[in-house]
């Protein structure tokens, strides 16, 4: 088992605050600096979306698009002590989600190779769902692909908004410290929305030194997406394998500072 050693990198964690803290602490054990500076916030949508479940027993799939997505959608369903039919088949976008569907004691029965719409979608129980009622649950905006495609199908989609992405108040103290200062290394992205309200957190200000510092994403699509806001150096990583990723960058990028 390789040891993974991220002394002397310093990471811009930009993830969401009850999600960024397992990162940043993997990063402090593996010896790098994790910098906090959340650039969403999660908050939950009116519960009113359960009144769409009384007919639960007749949803065939249920598909999750996120970890948040399972938390507070489960969360309202316990508490209204409505129970989860054992015959629906659950679908999960990425292995993530699969955990927080594993930490809920539900059964996950497939997730696809890459966490994105498109190889969901060419999952073969998404195949033939004409007249199938599929449950989607998702947060607030976000791509539209899955849905426009489960009604393209003749599927009867049911779409349950469970949370929303808001951006919240930066720290500009923190913000102009790290640009004036170049105190970080590298950036990680988690979604395309904490993308841009970095960019709008740091202004046009500091755009040339947010583009020229390597980010690490966890889609090809969002990598197309820093490449089109002029980020030039852009790492993938899935999901379960940022610190290995981070270990990989940090090998090469403290290779080039001794030479």
């Amino acid at each position: 088992m390789k040891e993974i050693d991220l002394r002397g990198l310093r990471i811009l964690n930009t993830r969401p605050h009850h999600q960024g803290a397992s990162l940043t602490q993997a990063i402090t054990q593996a010896g790098g600096l994790a910098v906090t500076c959340p650039a969403l916030a999660i908050e939950p949508t009116p519960t009113e979306w359960l009144s769409s479940l009384q007919d639960i027993n007749r949803v065939q799939q249920a598909i999750f698009t996120s970890a948040n997505a399972v938390h507070y959608f489960f969360t309202p369903l316990q508490q209204a002590q409505i129970t989860w039919p054992s015959s629906i088949t659950i679908i999960a976008v990425g292995q993530q989600t699969a955990n927080a569907l594993q930490n809920v004691s539900i059964e996950v029965d497939f997730i696809p190779p890459e966490s994105d719409s498109e190889h969901l979608l060419a999952l073969p129980s998404l195949h033939a769902v004409h007249g199938q009622t599929i449950l989607l649950v998702k947060g607030e905006g976000g791509r539209t692909l899955i849905g426009e495609t489960l009604v393209k199908h003749r599927a009867n989609a049911i779409e349950i908004t469970v949370y929303r992405r808001t951006m919240p108040e930066p720290d500009h103290e923190l913000i102009t410290g790290l640009w004036r200062n170049d105190a970080v290394d590298i950036i990680l992205f988690t979604s395309e929305q904490a993308m841009r309200n970095v960019f709008t957190f740091f202004g046009e200000q500091a755009k040339h030194w947010l583009c020229d510092k390597p980010c690490l994403v966890l889609s090809r699509r969002l990598a197309q997406t820093a490449s089109l806001l002029g980020i030039k150096t852009v790492i993938i990583s899935r999901p379960e394998t940022i610190i290995d990723a981070l270990h990989q960058f940090n090998q090469g990028f403290t290779h080039g500072k001794q030479q």
